[in-house]
């Protein structure tokens, strides 16, 4: 009974492990949720939104995914690891290699969700291997905000 016990254990353990693991990356489902959140708590106190939004507080980051703002200047408001970098000079490029910031400023619309794909390096690791990653963004009052996730 002892064994099965430890066998049972054991099982449970390395189940959880793989669940774990494999939630390590975020979801399109779960993005999508996420962005949603963040339109709902800026439209409440933008100052308070990209504060959370930056620290992670109040389940703005999920996994690998987080939330990210910029300015009309392109300069970042809200991101886990970067705030006033202007990403419009030397940002990242769309798989077209055109400004990803630049083409994200120029769609974005209030109340409709658009999505792009370019190539980065996951921010949670010391890794420089880039990634396929896939943003969705919309316009929230004066800023562009988005979640991605990893393809």
């Amino acid at each position: 009974m002892k064994i099965i016990k430890i066998l049972l254990i054991l099982f449970c353990t390395l189940f959880y492990s793989k669940l774990v693991l494999a939630e390590e990356n975020g979801t399109r489902e779960q993005a999508e949720q996420l962005l949603e959140r963040s339109i709902a708590l800026f439209n409440i106190d933008k100052n308070r939104a990209l504060d959370l939004f930056t620290t992670g507080n109040g389940g703005t980051i999920i996994n690998d995914l987080y939330i990210f703002c910029f300015a009309p200047d392109y300069t970042i408001t809200a991101h886990p690891k970067v705030i006033g970098l202007n990403i419009y000079e030397n940002g990242p490029k769309d798989l077209d290699g055109n400004n990803l910031a630049e083409r994200m400023a120029n769609e974005a619309k209030p109340g409709v969700t658009s999505e792009v794909q370019y190539k980065l390096r996951k921010y949670n690791t010391e890794s420089e291997e880039e990634f396929l990653k896939t943003t969705l963004y919309t316009k929230i009052q004066d800023q562009v905000c988005g979640v991605g996730y990893y393809n």
